[in-house]
């Protein structure tokens, strides 16, 4: 019967992405390959039908798409600046979609649909993936009442369903599955002499996907390979285990497997096979991080938007009652994801919406908020319909903002309040 409810569930996703995007004429802003999503998406259209010659490429399709990425007709190459895991993961929607349309342009509408399908597909694999987890440290009620406030309170249905092109739903997944096969309970612990090399692969070619969706990731990833699989282990133990010659080599494998076509790219692209493709882009704020204004500017700010992750501090509190390194590991990664985009040369990250960097972390985050849903719903009944009532005010609340955000935040600056209010009133 819970199979049944998935199936329905990924049946609604899917037709809520399409028709969201059902009114949005290809080439326009609102559609799926467009500005940062089409310079995720270049490399499937560029590698399996242009052969990556920008001169076999419309000019024009560059500019049509927002341009997310170059058409250099001075090179022949075909340039973006985005890494290639996007694409990977496209990349089974994409052919099929290619194969049964008649627009062989790499750009048809059947294309961009393709992306909707892809991004419901990996946002409810995601979900199905962070339940089971959950599951085996949480009872069922909390479980599915922790899934549902990330689904509604926050800003991860925004870009599981809206922003499909996005990298960030991927990347949500992708630490979905890392979380789930690290918590396996049968068996030996992944770290273990006993455990099986398959296990073991499938955990470093999941930290390789991680880092190929988003390099930056890398840097959260790692870590969480000292999340406890068996209660008791000491930090000790798991640091050894990252430096045992098993996992080193499976992670170095992996990495050099799933990175390879990106080196190939760029030494494509400039003759060098390592390249920082963001140029100018860096960390000027690193001594001065911008954190007020990611945390609770109009423009983006993470806990203005989604009030439910204020959840995070006390439910960390909590969660170290039963599983103090889970605790750390949770709000360290948040606090380190924190200083990381605050000190980005631009903490809002273009047009986005509600601190969008977070949403890729929600499977680590989901910790301390189940262990905040699990202590109110222990509560009286009193202080259980008091909270159960905010909680429901601040989903009301998110959604109507997710709703009616337009793709930008349009105020003449930061702490435009005025457009802030406009965008929740009016």
């Amino acid at each position: 019967m819970k199979y049944l409810a998935w199936v329905l569930f990924y049946g609604l996703v899917v037709f809520l992405a399409l028709n969201r995007h059902s009114k949005a004429k290809p080439f326009t802003y609102h559609s799926e390959i467009w500005a940062d999503k089409a310079g995720y998406y270049v490399y499937l259209p560029a590698a399996f039908r242009y052969d990556f010659d920008a001169r076999a490429i419309p000019d024009s399709l560059a500019k049509a798409t927002g341009d997310g990425f170059r058409l250099n007709q001075a090179t022949g190459k075909v340039e973006t600046k985005y890494p290639y895991g996007v694409a990977l993961l496209e990349a089974p929607f994409w052919a099929a979609a290619h194969a049964i349309t008649t627009d062989k342009s790499g750009f048809s509408k059947a294309e961009h649909k393709a992306i909707d399908v892809a991004a419901a597909t990996y946002f409810v694999l995601g979900l199905w993936l962070l339940a089971a987890t959950l599951r085996r440290h949480f009872s069922g009620l909390v479980t599915a009442l922790t899934v549902a406030v990330l689904v509604v309170g926050t800003n991860l249905w925004y870009y599981g369903i809206r922003e499909t092109g996005m990298s960030h739903v991927f990347s949500f997944f992708a630490f979905a599955l890392l979380l789930y096969l690290l918590t396996r309970r049968e068996g030996p612990a992944w770290y273990e002499r006993e455990a099986s090399i398959g296990h073991v692969a499938a955990i470093a070619t999941t930290v390789a996907l991680i880092s190929v969706l988003r390099p930056l990731n890398l840097v959260f990833a790692v870590p969480l390979l000292l999340w406890p699989v068996r209660e008791g282990v000491s930090w000790l133990t798991q640091v050894r285990a990252l430096v045992h010659g098993r996992v080193v080599g499976l992670l170095l494998v992996a990495g050099l497997v799933l990175w390879l076509p990106q080196l190939a790219y760029y030494h494509y692209l400039s003759g060098s096979w390592l390249v920082y493709s963001y140029g100018q882009e860096g960390f000027p704020n690193a001594l001065a991080p911008k954190l007020i204004e990611l945390w609770l500017a109009p423009r983006n700010g993470s806990f203005l938007y989604n009030p439910v992750l204020l959840l995070l501090l006390p439910g960390s509190l909590l969660l170290a009652r039963t599983s103090s390194r889970r605790a750390v590991l949770a709000l360290g990664l948040w606090a380190a994801a924190s200083y990381f985009y605050a000190a980005w040369w631009d903490y809002g990250l273009g047009c986005a919406y509600a601190g969008r960097g977070f949403v890729e972390l929600y499977p680590v985050l989901a910790w301390p908020i189940a262990a905040a849903v699990g202590y109110l719903l222990q509560r009286s009944r009193a202080v259980r319909w008091s909270a159960g009532s905010l909680l429901v005010l601040a989903l009301a609340y998110n959604m109507r903002l997710s709703v009616r955000y337009d793709g930008c935040f349009y105020g003449t600056q930061e702490w435009d309040w005025a457009a802030y209010g406009k965008l929740l009133l009016n």
